[in-house]
């Protein structure tokens, strides 16, 4: 259960996150931030003491929230071509969520100069296609899926889901339709299953 603590802590980072994503990082400050909130400057830095540690934790939390559910479905009980195809759409409109890609474009600013992007990395993305690795492992003892490198053909799996259009989404195309990113990904998923899939499986 949450405390009023938590929800306060919950509420500023989505202010936060959707200030960050309509006036950009390095645009926006943290007056900003607590006009949209309301009360003192005090409790936001009671909670996130810097504009760079609140953005941490806004990537972060929009990693987990948006990406945990695809991750968290995979089961190895049901079908491979199921589980794929469950995981690959939820991934892939996930993906394309607009905070997503605002968080996807905050980590990718300024990577020398602040750890956003690593923070990111490892809180979502690396998370994440750890436990694809781990799926795609068991699935190769199990005989399911093709001897091969785990990571990397979660890797391969990952490349093929975005590339259709997650590009295109970075540089600023609209893309909301549902049945049609569920479309890319089942496509993915097909492309996957021919190059690891054991025969039979």
């Amino acid at each position: 259960m949450r405390t009023k603590s938590d929800e306060r802590r919950h509420h500023i980072l989505q202010v936060a996150a959707a200030t960050f994503s309509e006036l950009g990082f390095e645009n926006t400050t943290m007056s900003d931030i607590v006009s949209r909130i309301g009360g003192s400057k005090s409790t936001i830095y009671s909670y996130f003491p810097s504009k760079d540690v609140l953005a941490q934790a806004v990537l972060a939390h929009t990693a987990q929230i948006r990406l945990q559910q695809a991750f968290q479905a995979l089961d190895t009980a049901r079908p491979l071509r199921d589980v794929l195809r469950q995981f690959g759409r939820t991934y892939l409109v996930q993906l394309l969520a607009p905070e997503m890609l605002s968080a996807v474009r905050m980590a990718q600013q300024n990577t020398h100069r602040t750890e956003h992007g690593k923070h990111f990395y490892e809180a979502g993305p690396r998370t994440g296609w750890t436990i694809i690795q781990k799926f795609l492992e068991h699935h190769t003892q199990a005989g399911t899926i093709l001897p091969c490198d785990g990571w990397v053909a979660a890797m391969h799996l990952k490349g093929l889901l975005q590339g259709e259009l997650l590009e295109r989404a970075m540089f600023g195309e609209q893309i909301t339709a549902v049945r049609a990113i569920h479309q890319v990904a089942d496509r993915a998923i097909e492309v996957f299953l021919r190059a690891y899939g054991a025969p039979g499986a």
